[in-house]
């Protein structure tokens, strides 16, 4: 059994502290500064947990969640600590130097950040424990999506280089496959990971195609989740440039590149901001919203993603041979 410190009580953190129950025997804990906010965390990961059980989507044995708001009683005697606390440089930086005197001499605190730097977040570490932070970034929601990007600190990358038997990486990379994650490693830190600025470049151009007058939001959305948005859950780009045949992409990218919108802020979102239409949150956006169609689109969103999971999880299983 691994014991997992799950720092946060929002949204990512019950997604991650469910994830990691179900992915095998592990004692999970929730820490959080709201006893009524963590208690609810715990309930609503624990609902996560027997959903994904009841989807067989599940270890075979599941762990436990339980919750805190003792930062020390949660890192005592976890051999990781999963920070999901929202996205302040400074905030990050105060918990990781409040987590550093009650950490064992291995334990590995990773960060959930998305777009800040782990190497500054490491530096709220003023002992070894900087060694052994490392970024594990996971995708909302978190208990059904099975991507983890991981990404060492410099102090961490420094560590791993003079000692390679002491991996911080490794430990939060094999651990997250155990608990049937799909990581992937960073070779080098960089703002936003890979999924976040992949994601940020397909957001630029829909930008442009929509301030240039070519197409509305409506059909940019829909040219992406009835078009190709259709293969991307099974093939990626590299691979689809592959199958196209690199030399037909080599000659379309020479005449799109050129083309290609280079906003350098999203003046779209600077003027929806404005309006005070800030998502579903608000019910207006780029769109007008019901609080059905927000349920209708994450229900819709959410059994797509299982269905995915059911897949993986059948592929994954051995086959008996006749």
């Amino acid at each position: 059994m691994v014991k997992a410190a799950v720092v946060g009580e929002g949204l990512m953190g019950r997604g991650i502290a469910a994830c990691l129950a179900a992915g095998g025997p592990n004692e999970v804990v929730i820490c959080g500064l709201d006893a009524k906010l963590v208690d609810e965390a715990v309930k609503k990961a624990t609902e996560m947990v027997a959903f994904m059980r009841d989807n067989g989507v599940a270890a075979a044995a599941c762990g436990s969640i339980r919750g805190t708001t003792s930062l020390a009683e949660a890192a005592q005697g976890a051999e990781f600590v999963f920070e999901a606390i929202f996205e302040d440089l400074e905030a990050k930086k105060k918990l990781f130097a409040q987590l550093e005197p009650f950490v064992g001499p291995t334990t590995v605190l990773c960060t959930n950040t998305s777009s800040l730097s782990v190497s500054a977040i490491a530096a709220g570490c003023k002992g070894p424990a900087a060694e052994r932070v490392v970024a594990a970034h996971f995708i909302g929601p978190a208990h059904l999506v099975p991507l983890v990007e991981v990404c060492p600190s410099d102090r961490a990358a420094a560590a791993i280089a003079a000692n390679p038997a002491q991996n911080p990486v490794e430990r939060v990379r094999a651990f997250l496959e155990a608990s049937g994650k799909k990581p992937v490693v960073m070779k080098k830190e960089i703002d936003g990971f890979i999924a976040a600025r992949l994601q940020a470049a397909l957001y630029r151009e829909c930008l442009h195609l929509v301030q240039s007058g070519a197409a509305d939001p409506e059909a940019i959305d829909s040219a992406v989740f009835n078009g190709f948005g259709r293969r991307l859950n099974q093939i990626g780009p590299f691979i689809q440039a592959d199958f196209a045949g690199v030399d037909l992409t080599q000659r379309t990218h020479a005449a799109f590149f050129p083309q290609l919108g280079d906003y350098q802020r999203d003046v779209r979102a600077d003027a929806l901001t404005k309006e005070g239409r800030l998502g579903v949150k608000t019910l207006k956006g780029h769109y007008t919203w019901t609080e059905e169609q927000v349920k209708e689109v994450t229900g819709r969103r959410d059994a797509e993603l299982l269905r995915r999971l059911q897949a993986d999880r059948s592929a994954a299983k051995p086959t008996s041979k006749l």
